[in-house]
Protein backbone atom coordinates (compact mmCIF):
# COMPACT_ATOMS: atom_id res chain seq x y z
CA UNK A 1 0.00 0.00 0.00
CA UNK A 2 1.49 3.15 -0.72
CA UNK A 3 1.62 5.70 1.95
CA UNK A 4 3.29 9.10 -0.24
CA UNK A 5 1.00 11.83 0.42
CA UNK A 6 -2.22 9.69 1.29
CA UNK A 7 -5.00 11.71 1.30
CA UNK A 8 -7.22 8.70 2.81
CA UNK A 9 -5.16 7.48 5.84
CA UNK A 10 -2.37 8.54 8.52
CA UNK A 11 1.00 6.73 8.56
CA UNK A 12 1.98 4.84 11.30
CA UNK A 13 6.01 5.80 12.89
CA UNK A 14 7.41 2.44 12.88
CA UNK A 15 5.33 -0.14 10.09
CA UNK A 16 4.21 0.21 6.30
CA UNK A 17 0.37 0.94 6.13
CA UNK A 18 0.13 -2.58 4.38
CA UNK A 19 1.03 -4.01 8.04
CA UNK A 20 -1.13 -2.23 9.79
CA UNK A 21 -4.14 -3.08 7.45
CA UNK A 22 -3.21 -6.38 8.36
CA UNK A 23 -3.15 -6.04 11.99
CA UNK A 24 -7.01 -4.37 11.66
CA UNK A 25 -7.89 -6.92 9.63
CA UNK A 26 -6.70 -9.32 12.17
CA UNK A 27 -9.06 -8.17 14.67
CA UNK A 28 -11.37 -10.13 16.81
CA UNK A 29 -15.27 -10.37 15.32
CA UNK A 30 -14.07 -7.29 13.18
CA UNK A 31 -13.56 -4.88 16.61
CA UNK A 32 -10.93 -6.03 18.66
CA UNK A 33 -7.10 -5.99 18.58
CA UNK A 34 -5.01 -7.30 21.35
CA UNK A 35 -0.94 -8.39 21.51
CA UNK A 36 -1.64 -11.56 19.93
CA UNK A 37 -3.46 -10.22 16.76
CA UNK A 38 -0.35 -8.33 16.64
CA UNK A 39 2.70 -10.79 17.55
CA UNK A 40 1.25 -13.18 14.79
CA UNK A 41 0.75 -10.28 12.05
CA UNK A 42 4.95 -8.43 13.12
CA UNK A 43 6.61 -12.22 14.02
CA UNK A 44 7.45 -10.20 17.62
CA UNK A 45 7.67 -9.99 20.75
CA UNK A 46 4.86 -8.25 23.34
CA UNK A 47 7.57 -5.06 23.68
CA UNK A 48 7.38 -4.20 20.01
CA UNK A 49 4.04 -5.33 19.67
CA UNK A 50 2.81 -3.17 21.96
CA UNK A 51 5.24 0.11 21.05
CA UNK A 52 3.08 -0.82 17.17
CA UNK A 53 -0.09 -0.59 18.47
CA UNK A 54 0.00 2.74 20.33
CA UNK A 55 1.35 4.09 17.05
CA UNK A 56 -1.70 3.06 15.63
CA UNK A 57 -3.84 4.57 18.12
CA UNK A 58 -1.83 7.83 18.06
CA UNK A 59 -2.65 7.71 14.19
CA UNK A 60 -5.94 7.08 14.68
CA UNK A 61 -6.98 3.58 13.74
CA UNK A 62 -7.41 2.30 17.88
CA UNK A 63 -8.66 2.99 20.58
CA UNK A 64 -9.01 1.49 24.45
CA UNK A 65 -11.73 -0.80 24.67
CA UNK A 66 -14.63 -0.12 26.89
CA UNK A 67 -13.46 -3.54 29.59
CA UNK A 68 -14.92 -4.48 33.10
CA UNK A 69 -12.94 -7.12 34.99
CA UNK A 70 -10.90 -8.92 32.02
CA UNK A 71 -7.56 -8.19 29.83
CA UNK A 72 -6.45 -4.81 28.58
CA UNK A 73 -7.25 -5.10 24.54
CA UNK A 74 -7.82 -2.75 21.87
CA UNK A 75 -10.83 -1.91 19.34
CA UNK A 76 -10.90 -0.28 15.92
CA UNK A 77 -11.78 3.78 15.62
CA UNK A 78 -13.91 4.26 12.50
CA UNK A 79 -10.83 5.49 10.60
CA UNK A 80 -9.54 2.08 12.04
CA UNK A 81 -12.30 0.03 10.18
CA UNK A 82 -12.09 1.98 7.12
CA UNK A 83 -8.57 1.16 6.45
CA UNK A 84 -9.42 -2.35 7.36
CA UNK A 85 -12.19 -2.70 5.25
CA UNK A 86 -9.99 -1.08 1.95
CA UNK A 87 -9.32 -4.01 -0.78
CA UNK A 88 -5.69 -4.53 -1.70
CA UNK A 89 -4.76 -4.11 -5.34
CA UNK A 90 -2.47 -4.07 -7.77
CA UNK A 91 -1.49 -0.29 -8.53
CA UNK A 92 -2.24 1.26 -11.58
CA UNK A 93 -0.76 4.42 -14.20
CA UNK A 94 -2.15 7.53 -14.52
CA UNK A 95 -3.38 6.53 -18.15
CA UNK A 96 -5.56 3.95 -16.50
CA UNK A 97 -6.93 6.22 -14.20
CA UNK A 98 -7.81 8.49 -16.75
CA UNK A 99 -9.65 5.15 -18.41
CA UNK A 100 -12.07 4.56 -15.72
CA UNK A 101 -13.26 7.95 -15.00
CA UNK A 102 -13.61 8.32 -19.07
CA UNK A 103 -15.94 4.78 -18.35
CA UNK A 104 -17.45 6.19 -15.57
CA UNK A 105 -18.74 9.26 -17.19
CA UNK A 106 -19.95 7.67 -19.43
CA UNK A 107 -22.33 5.47 -17.64
CA UNK A 108 -23.30 7.51 -15.47
CA UNK A 109 -24.49 9.55 -18.28
CA UNK A 110 -26.35 6.02 -19.25
CA UNK A 111 -27.84 6.05 -15.96
CA UNK A 112 -29.29 9.42 -15.82
CA UNK A 113 -30.98 8.67 -19.14
CA UNK A 114 -32.52 5.59 -18.48
CA UNK A 115 -36.63 5.98 -18.42
CA UNK A 116 -36.54 2.62 -16.11
CA UNK A 117 -34.51 4.34 -13.02
CA UNK A 118 -35.87 5.20 -10.02
CA UNK A 119 -32.96 7.25 -9.24
CA UNK A 120 -30.24 9.72 -10.57
CA UNK A 121 -26.77 9.80 -9.48
CA UNK A 122 -24.47 12.16 -9.00
CA UNK A 123 -20.48 11.85 -8.83
CA UNK A 124 -17.04 13.63 -6.50
CA UNK A 125 -13.80 12.27 -7.59
CA UNK A 126 -11.51 12.33 -4.65
CA UNK A 127 -8.27 11.42 -3.03
CA UNK A 128 -5.25 10.43 -4.70
CA UNK A 129 -6.58 10.37 -8.27
CA UNK A 130 -6.97 14.28 -8.20
CA UNK A 131 -2.94 14.64 -8.52
CA UNK A 132 -0.55 13.74 -10.83
CA UNK A 133 1.58 10.50 -9.33
CA UNK A 134 3.63 7.83 -10.99
CA UNK A 135 0.98 5.08 -9.72
CA UNK A 136 -1.91 4.74 -7.56
CA UNK A 137 -4.33 2.37 -5.70
CA UNK A 138 -7.56 3.34 -6.58
CA UNK A 139 -10.01 5.76 -8.01
CA UNK A 140 -11.85 7.15 -4.99
CA UNK A 141 -14.96 7.98 -6.30
CA UNK A 142 -18.49 8.93 -4.15
CA UNK A 143 -21.64 8.54 -5.25
CA UNK A 144 -25.29 9.76 -4.06
CA UNK A 145 -28.82 8.54 -5.07
CA UNK A 146 -31.70 10.86 -5.74
CA UNK A 147 -35.15 10.03 -6.24
CA UNK A 148 -36.80 10.79 -9.68
CA UNK A 149 -40.32 13.04 -9.22
CA UNK A 150 -42.10 10.54 -11.06
CA UNK A 151 -46.08 10.47 -11.48
CA UNK A 152 -47.56 7.40 -9.58
CA UNK A 153 -48.32 5.52 -12.73
CA UNK A 154 -45.08 5.64 -13.89
CA UNK A 155 -43.71 5.26 -10.37
CA UNK A 156 -45.57 1.96 -10.07
CA UNK A 157 -44.70 0.53 -13.40
CA UNK A 158 -40.62 1.00 -13.14
CA UNK A 159 -41.11 -0.58 -9.59
CA UNK A 160 -42.90 -3.87 -10.53
CA UNK A 161 -40.18 -4.36 -13.30
CA UNK A 162 -37.79 -3.91 -10.50
CA UNK A 163 -39.46 -6.18 -8.07
CA UNK A 164 -39.38 -8.85 -10.63
CA UNK A 165 -35.95 -8.93 -10.93
CA UNK A 166 -34.82 -8.90 -7.61
CA UNK A 167 -33.30 -12.42 -6.25
CA UNK A 168 -35.57 -15.19 -4.70
CA UNK A 169 -32.89 -14.94 -2.03
CA UNK A 170 -33.40 -10.90 -1.63
CA UNK A 171 -37.17 -11.40 -1.62
CA UNK A 172 -37.00 -13.76 1.18
CA UNK A 173 -34.32 -11.50 3.47
CA UNK A 174 -36.20 -9.36 5.83
CA UNK A 175 -33.77 -6.25 4.21
CA UNK A 176 -34.94 -7.23 0.48
CA UNK A 177 -38.80 -6.95 1.67
CA UNK A 178 -37.94 -3.11 2.94
CA UNK A 179 -37.96 -0.79 -0.17
CA UNK A 180 -37.46 -3.61 -2.66
CA UNK A 181 -37.33 -1.42 -6.21
CA UNK A 182 -35.68 1.10 -4.75
CA UNK A 183 -32.76 -1.58 -2.78
CA UNK A 184 -32.84 -3.17 -6.52
CA UNK A 185 -32.39 -0.15 -8.45
CA UNK A 186 -29.16 0.47 -6.37
CA UNK A 187 -27.68 -2.78 -6.57
CA UNK A 188 -27.85 -2.84 -10.57
CA UNK A 189 -26.36 1.21 -10.89
CA UNK A 190 -23.69 0.02 -8.47
CA UNK A 191 -23.04 -3.10 -10.83
CA UNK A 192 -23.42 -1.61 -14.04
CA UNK A 193 -20.92 1.25 -12.93
CA UNK A 194 -18.11 -1.29 -11.45
CA UNK A 195 -18.25 -4.08 -13.90
CA UNK A 196 -15.19 -5.01 -15.31
CA UNK A 197 -13.18 -1.65 -13.61
CA UNK A 198 -11.37 -3.14 -10.12
CA UNK A 199 -9.53 -0.41 -9.52
CA UNK A 200 -12.95 2.38 -9.27
CA UNK A 201 -13.66 2.66 -5.35
CA UNK A 202 -17.23 3.61 -5.57
CA UNK A 203 -18.35 5.11 -1.61
CA UNK A 204 -21.44 6.51 -0.29
CA UNK A 205 -19.50 8.93 1.75
CA UNK A 206 -19.86 12.68 0.62
CA UNK A 207 -15.98 14.30 0.65
CA UNK A 208 -17.70 17.20 2.07
CA UNK A 209 -17.95 15.53 5.91
CA UNK A 210 -14.70 13.55 5.06
CA UNK A 211 -13.36 16.72 4.80
CA UNK A 212 -11.60 15.98 1.68
CA UNK A 213 -10.77 17.99 -1.81
CA UNK A 214 -12.93 16.75 -4.34
CA UNK A 215 -13.84 17.72 -8.10
CA UNK A 216 -17.36 17.35 -9.36
CA UNK A 217 -17.63 14.26 -12.00
CA UNK A 218 -21.17 14.71 -12.44
CA UNK A 219 -24.07 16.61 -11.12
CA UNK A 220 -27.61 16.24 -12.14
CA UNK A 221 -31.51 18.43 -11.58
CA UNK A 222 -33.96 16.25 -10.60
CA UNK A 223 -36.65 18.53 -11.01
CA UNK A 224 -36.11 18.75 -14.39
CA UNK A 225 -34.34 15.86 -15.43
CA UNK A 226 -31.62 17.02 -16.94
CA UNK A 227 -27.50 17.08 -16.06
CA UNK A 228 -26.14 19.98 -14.90
CA UNK A 229 -22.49 21.23 -16.31
CA UNK A 230 -19.85 21.03 -13.57
CA UNK A 231 -16.50 22.75 -13.40
CA UNK A 232 -13.19 21.52 -13.34
CA UNK A 233 -11.73 23.33 -9.93
CA UNK A 234 -11.14 21.27 -6.80
CA UNK A 235 -12.86 21.78 -3.81
CA UNK A 236 -11.50 22.37 -0.76
CA UNK A 237 -13.02 21.97 2.77
CA UNK A 238 -11.29 23.78 4.93
CA UNK A 239 -13.20 22.20 8.20
CA UNK A 240 -12.60 19.13 10.46
CA UNK A 241 -13.90 15.48 8.83
CA UNK A 242 -16.60 13.67 10.27
CA UNK A 243 -13.90 11.00 10.78
CA UNK A 244 -11.19 13.24 12.78
CA UNK A 245 -14.57 14.69 14.87
CA UNK A 246 -14.85 11.16 16.54
CA UNK A 247 -14.31 11.67 20.03
CA UNK A 248 -10.90 10.60 21.00
CA UNK A 249 -9.99 8.33 23.88
CA UNK A 250 -7.22 9.09 26.05
CA UNK A 251 -3.97 6.70 25.42
CA UNK A 252 -3.85 4.90 28.70
CA UNK A 253 -0.05 5.66 30.52
CA UNK A 254 0.66 1.81 30.93
CA UNK A 255 -0.45 -0.93 27.98
CA UNK A 256 1.96 -3.85 29.14
CA UNK A 257 2.82 -4.91 32.39
CA UNK A 258 4.25 -8.33 33.42
CA UNK A 259 2.10 -10.80 34.97
CA UNK A 260 2.20 -12.28 38.07
CA UNK A 261 3.34 -15.67 37.65
CA UNK A 262 6.31 -18.21 38.61
CA UNK A 263 8.63 -17.65 36.99
CA UNK A 264 10.78 -20.67 35.48
CA UNK A 265 14.57 -20.43 33.75
CA UNK A 266 14.49 -21.74 29.47
CA UNK A 267 16.24 -25.17 31.06
CA UNK A 268 13.91 -25.71 33.71
CA UNK A 269 12.06 -29.24 32.81
CA UNK A 270 8.54 -29.29 33.60
CA UNK A 271 5.89 -32.02 33.50
CA UNK A 272 3.31 -31.50 31.11
CA UNK A 273 0.67 -34.25 31.92
CA UNK A 274 -2.72 -33.54 30.33
CA UNK A 275 -0.96 -29.99 28.91
CA UNK A 276 -1.49 -29.07 24.97
CA UNK A 277 0.57 -26.11 23.51
CA UNK A 278 0.67 -25.79 20.23
CA UNK A 279 2.57 -24.02 17.09
CA UNK A 280 -0.70 -21.65 17.05
CA UNK A 281 -0.35 -20.99 20.85
CA UNK A 282 2.81 -18.91 20.75
CA UNK A 283 1.29 -15.25 20.83
CA UNK A 284 -1.63 -15.71 23.23
CA UNK A 285 0.63 -17.03 25.41
CA UNK A 286 2.79 -14.01 25.21
CA UNK A 287 -0.42 -11.74 25.41
CA UNK A 288 -1.33 -13.57 28.95
CA UNK A 289 1.75 -12.69 30.26
CA UNK A 290 2.24 -9.33 28.88
CA UNK A 291 -1.35 -7.69 29.12
CA UNK A 292 -2.24 -6.07 32.08
CA UNK A 293 -6.07 -6.90 33.24
CA UNK A 294 -8.76 -3.65 34.09
CA UNK A 295 -10.56 -3.86 36.93
CA UNK A 296 -14.31 -2.71 37.11
CA UNK A 297 -13.00 0.18 38.61
CA UNK A 298 -10.63 0.85 35.55
CA UNK A 299 -7.14 0.32 37.30
CA UNK A 300 -4.68 -1.42 35.36
CA UNK A 301 -3.07 -4.65 37.56
CA UNK A 302 -0.84 -7.15 36.70
CA UNK A 303 -2.90 -10.59 35.10
CA UNK A 304 -2.50 -13.12 38.19
CA UNK A 305 -1.65 -16.42 36.11
CA UNK A 306 -0.04 -18.39 38.89
CA UNK A 307 -2.59 -20.81 38.35
CA UNK A 308 -2.12 -20.86 34.62
CA UNK A 309 0.67 -23.85 33.80
CA UNK A 310 0.83 -23.00 30.15
CA UNK A 311 1.38 -19.47 30.67
CA UNK A 312 4.82 -19.91 32.32
CA UNK A 313 6.31 -20.82 29.53
CA UNK A 314 5.40 -17.50 27.39
CA UNK A 315 7.48 -16.21 25.16
CA UNK A 316 9.74 -19.49 24.60
CA UNK A 317 10.11 -19.19 20.70
CA UNK A 318 11.91 -16.10 21.08
CA UNK A 319 14.62 -18.16 22.33
CA UNK A 320 15.72 -19.61 19.23
CA UNK A 321 15.43 -17.05 16.72
CA UNK A 322 16.33 -18.92 13.42
CA UNK A 323 12.45 -18.76 11.71
CA UNK A 324 12.88 -15.09 12.05
CA UNK A 325 16.17 -15.56 9.41
CA UNK A 326 15.58 -14.47 5.71
CA UNK A 327 16.10 -17.98 4.60
CA UNK A 328 14.32 -21.02 2.57
CA UNK A 329 12.40 -23.40 4.24
CA UNK A 330 14.98 -26.33 3.43
CA UNK A 331 18.15 -24.27 5.08
CA UNK A 332 15.60 -23.04 7.66
CA UNK A 333 14.85 -26.20 8.81
CA UNK A 334 18.84 -27.43 8.70
CA UNK A 335 19.62 -24.76 10.59
CA UNK A 336 16.84 -25.08 13.47
CA UNK A 337 17.97 -28.85 13.94
CA UNK A 338 21.48 -28.30 14.42
CA UNK A 339 20.23 -25.36 16.99
CA UNK A 340 18.49 -28.63 18.38
CA UNK A 341 21.04 -30.80 18.66
CA UNK A 342 23.63 -28.28 20.31
CA UNK A 343 20.97 -27.52 23.24
CA UNK A 344 19.85 -31.39 23.32
CA UNK A 345 16.16 -30.51 21.92
CA UNK A 346 14.30 -33.86 21.60
CA UNK A 347 13.21 -32.92 18.30
CA UNK A 348 17.47 -34.12 17.32
CA UNK A 349 16.07 -37.32 17.60
CA UNK A 350 13.96 -37.31 15.16
CA UNK A 351 14.11 -39.43 11.46
CA UNK A 352 14.92 -37.11 9.22
CA UNK A 353 12.59 -37.34 6.92
CA UNK A 354 9.80 -34.56 5.82
CA UNK A 355 6.44 -36.18 4.61
CA UNK A 356 3.85 -33.77 2.82
CA UNK A 357 -0.05 -35.11 2.55
CA UNK A 358 -2.77 -32.63 0.07
CA UNK A 359 -5.84 -33.92 -0.05
CA UNK A 360 -9.29 -32.52 0.59
CA UNK A 361 -9.03 -30.19 3.20
CA UNK A 362 -5.42 -31.49 4.60
CA UNK A 363 -2.45 -30.11 4.47
CA UNK A 364 -0.23 -31.71 6.39
CA UNK A 365 3.75 -31.62 6.33
CA UNK A 366 5.25 -33.90 9.07
CA UNK A 367 9.14 -34.77 10.61
CA UNK A 368 10.17 -38.19 11.67
CA UNK A 369 8.35 -41.36 11.24
CA UNK A 370 6.23 -43.60 12.76
CA UNK A 371 4.62 -42.40 16.07
CA UNK A 372 7.88 -40.39 17.15
CA UNK A 373 7.20 -37.22 14.55
CA UNK A 374 6.13 -33.36 14.39
CA UNK A 375 2.60 -32.97 12.93
CA UNK A 376 1.26 -29.69 11.77
CA UNK A 377 -1.53 -28.47 9.20
CA UNK A 378 -0.69 -25.77 7.32
CA UNK A 379 -3.32 -23.38 6.80
CA UNK A 380 -4.59 -20.38 4.83
CA UNK A 381 -4.01 -17.90 7.84
CA UNK A 382 -2.08 -19.95 10.30
CA UNK A 383 -0.42 -23.84 10.60
CA UNK A 384 -1.41 -25.65 13.63
CA UNK A 385 -0.14 -28.46 15.47
CA UNK A 386 1.50 -29.91 18.97
CA UNK A 387 4.88 -29.14 19.51
CA UNK A 388 5.25 -31.40 23.15
CA UNK A 389 6.46 -34.66 22.67
CA UNK A 390 4.46 -37.88 22.46
CA UNK A 391 7.32 -40.25 24.31
CA UNK A 392 8.37 -37.81 27.16
CA UNK A 393 6.65 -36.30 30.29
CA UNK A 394 8.40 -33.61 30.85
CA UNK A 395 9.83 -30.23 29.09
CA UNK A 396 11.47 -27.03 28.54
CA UNK A 397 11.26 -23.52 27.21
CA UNK A 398 13.93 -24.07 25.17
CA UNK A 399 12.64 -27.78 23.96
CA UNK A 400 9.65 -25.55 22.50
CA UNK A 401 11.58 -23.38 20.85
CA UNK A 402 13.25 -26.03 18.95
CA UNK A 403 10.15 -27.51 18.40
CA UNK A 404 8.78 -23.75 17.42
CA UNK A 405 11.78 -23.29 14.83
CA UNK A 406 11.33 -26.57 13.12
CA UNK A 407 7.45 -26.03 12.78
CA UNK A 408 7.97 -22.70 11.24
CA UNK A 409 10.46 -24.04 9.02
CA UNK A 410 8.47 -26.80 7.81
CA UNK A 411 5.36 -24.60 7.03
CA UNK A 412 7.78 -22.20 5.17
CA UNK A 413 8.44 -25.12 2.68
CA UNK A 414 5.02 -26.14 2.22
CA UNK A 415 4.01 -22.39 1.46
CA UNK A 416 7.54 -22.04 -1.10
CA UNK A 417 6.81 -25.05 -2.89
CA UNK A 418 3.14 -23.97 -3.37
CA UNK A 419 1.88 -27.20 -2.29
CA UNK A 420 -1.94 -25.85 -1.93
CA UNK A 421 -1.88 -25.61 -5.85
CA UNK A 422 -1.30 -29.22 -6.26
CA UNK A 423 -3.86 -32.04 -7.05
CA UNK A 424 -4.35 -34.42 -4.02
CA UNK A 425 -0.35 -36.03 -3.71
CA UNK A 426 1.67 -37.34 -0.65
CA UNK A 427 5.81 -37.35 -0.89
CA UNK A 428 8.70 -37.74 1.37
CA UNK A 429 11.75 -35.87 1.81
CA UNK A 430 15.10 -37.40 2.64
CA UNK A 431 16.48 -33.85 4.44
CA UNK A 432 19.74 -35.08 4.17
CA UNK A 433 19.57 -35.58 0.21
CA UNK A 434 18.43 -31.84 -0.23
CA UNK A 435 20.94 -29.97 -1.38
CA UNK A 436 18.38 -26.53 -2.14
CA UNK A 437 17.79 -24.12 0.16
CA UNK A 438 14.38 -23.98 -0.52
CA UNK A 439 11.43 -26.58 -2.13
CA UNK A 440 10.77 -26.02 -6.23
CA UNK A 441 7.45 -24.68 -7.17
CA UNK A 442 5.93 -28.12 -7.16
CA UNK A 443 2.61 -26.74 -9.37
CA UNK A 444 5.37 -26.20 -11.89
CA UNK A 445 7.38 -29.40 -11.78
CA UNK A 446 3.53 -31.36 -11.94
CA UNK A 447 2.77 -29.52 -15.17
CA UNK A 448 6.22 -29.64 -16.89
CA UNK A 449 4.96 -33.51 -16.16
CA UNK A 450 8.52 -33.88 -13.82
CA UNK A 451 7.15 -34.18 -10.57
CA UNK A 452 8.06 -37.72 -9.48
CA UNK A 453 10.47 -39.68 -7.40
CA UNK A 454 14.46 -38.00 -8.06
CA UNK A 455 12.92 -34.87 -9.85
CA UNK A 456 15.44 -33.05 -7.46
CA UNK A 457 17.48 -34.73 -4.26
CA UNK A 458 16.04 -35.88 -1.74
CA UNK A 459 12.43 -36.51 -3.10
CA UNK A 460 10.75 -40.13 -2.55
CA UNK A 461 7.38 -41.54 -2.95
CA UNK A 462 5.47 -39.78 -4.77
CA UNK A 463 1.88 -40.53 -4.81
CA UNK A 464 -0.96 -39.14 -6.77
CA UNK A 465 -4.88 -40.06 -5.28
Amino acid sequence: MDERGSHKHSPVKTVPLELVQTILRSAVNGRSVGLEEAIRVLDCDAHHANRVLRQMAEAGYLEPADILDGLFYWQLTPNGTRLALEPKRKRIGRDKVQTIISALLARAKVINGDPDRLQRITLKLFGSALEERDDYGDVDVSIAYMRRQLSDIERKRIENALKARQSRSDRQSFHGRLMVAERQDTREIMAFLKKGLPHLSLMNDDPMDLEKPYRWLVDHDVKTDRPVDVSDDIVRPNGPSILDQYPRKPLPPITLLEARHRAISASTKVAIDDMQIGLEDAAALEEQMWSPKVTREGAFVANDIRSEKRVKFAGFQHLCSIWKKDLGGVAMLKEALDWCDEHKVWVRDLFPRVSIQRSDRTHIIRLGWGHDLLYFNVGGKSTTGSLLPRNRTRVSKIDLAGAYAVGRALSKMYDESRCAKMPWFSADILLPLVEVDRLPDFPQLHKAGAFKEGAFQGLREVTFF
